[in-house]
């Protein structure tokens, strides 16, 4: 059955929903005694009738409840209702990283903070035998203070598990499976190192390293196409992160990462220098020439997802438009203004979309009033 806003489950009180996927539901719910806010999760009714699935969902909550790291969702109880299996858990405010990477423009130095912590919750799974088996943006949350929160163990499994997966049968995402997975073979903590490679190399450049038009397409990319060097696509990389991401990609588990640490020094292993000139730059998303490949958009995906023709309109003034925006948001307008320039027809749009990029209303409006000067 559905909840309804006001209703009382257990010790909670329905709020309101906050989302329904291919499985489950989540609603926002508030305790009766400590009034703290909660996040609800519960199968859907056609799911809790299969077998496999309500044990699935027994599963995440066994391994969430053995879990407690800061960045990863932490359960916080679990109960049966009307015979139906509840789970409670933190509630995250915030936006995931497809999202976030979707709506504003990620720096290289957020980006590999984000990376960090990603690493540092898998690390800590991993030494407790879990493996997610679904890393991707969208399962990664990104908090109202900017730390990452892992999400959805729902597929995740141990190595004392039983395979739930009827062979030849894939579970996870394509686009961000690993080769072995995509094999048949079961996955291992490389599987999810792999999966964060993919994972870095979509937010550092803007677009996958596999690519293809339909899901054998794609499997095949995953496992005979070498991607092209992140450091390619994006010149501002610095190459010890651009060759970490590549590494974390290698076909063959054995040549990756041997574990999340390991991944997680790569990424310490930039220079004082680099690491100086990467908080020096405005963004790690610059303008990609189009693939000759086409790949699937991820769902929702616009503009800052999608590559981008290097060259704009040449009816924009964009030097001076980038001059006028720098005022407000620093050297970030010069890649913002081309970025936007290729998906605007006049002026007056253009001048709007970027006007969303100011953080004050005041500077908003003179920024808008300056097309004028």
């Amino acid at each position: 059955m559905a909840f309804e806003a006001g209703q009382r489950v257990g010790d909670y009180e329905v709020v309101r929903v906050l989302g329904t996927g291919g499985l489950g539901e989540v609603y926002e719910v508030r305790h009766a005694i400590s009034q703290r806010a909660e996040a609800m999760k519960v199968l859907l009714p056609d799911q809790r009738a299969a077998d496999q699935m309500g044990e699935r969902f027994r599963r995440e909550i066994q391994m969430l409840g053995a879990l407690s790291h800061p960045n990863i969702a932490s359960l916080h109880n679990a109960f049966y209702f009307d015979g139906q299996l509840i789970m409670i858990m933190e509630l995250v405010s915030g936006e995931t990283l497809r999202s976030k990477s979707i709506r504003t423009l990620l720096s290289i130095p957020q980006v590999l903070r984000y990376a960090r912590q990603i690493l540092s919750a898998l690390e800590y799974a991993h030494q407790r035998n879990v493996v997610h088996r679904d890393i991707k943006p969208s399962n990664i949350m990104i908090t109202e203070e900017d730390e990452v929160k892992l999400l959805d163990f729902g597929i995740a499994i141990t190595d004392r598990s039983a395979e739930l997966t009827a062979p030849g049968f894939l579970v996870g995402s394509i686009s961000y499976m690993s080769p072995e997975q995509i094999s048949g073979d079961k996955a291992t903590t490389r599987s999810d190192i792999y999966a964060v490679g993919v994972t870095l190399y979509e937010v550092l450049t803007g677009r996958l390293p596999v690519v293809g038009t339909s899901n054998f397409a794609i499997m095949r990319s995953h496992l005979t196409e070498q991607p092209i060097a992140p450091v390619e696509l994006n010149p501002r990389l610095p190459a010890v992160l651009s060759n970490a991401v590549l590494k974390a990609l290698e076909k063959k588990p054995e040549d990756r990462f041997a574990s999340a640490k390991e991944f997680l020094m790569a990424l310490n292993a930039l220079s004082a220098s680099e690491t100086e000139e990467i908080y020096s730059m405005p963004t790690t998303m610059l303008p990609v020439q189009a693939s000759t490949t086409p790949r699937p958009q991820p769902s929702g995906a616009n503009l800052a997802s999608k590559s981008v023709s290097a060259s704009a309109p040449q009816n924009f003034p964009l030097g001076d438009i980038t001059k006028k925006l720098a005022v407000y948001i620093g050297p970030i307008a010069s890649v913002l203004v081309r970025k936007l320039a290729a998906n605007c027809t006049d002026m007056d749009q253009l001048y709007k979309e970027a006007a969303t990029h100011i953080a004050s209303e005041a500077d908003r409006q003179r920024f808008l009033q300056s097309k004028r000067s």
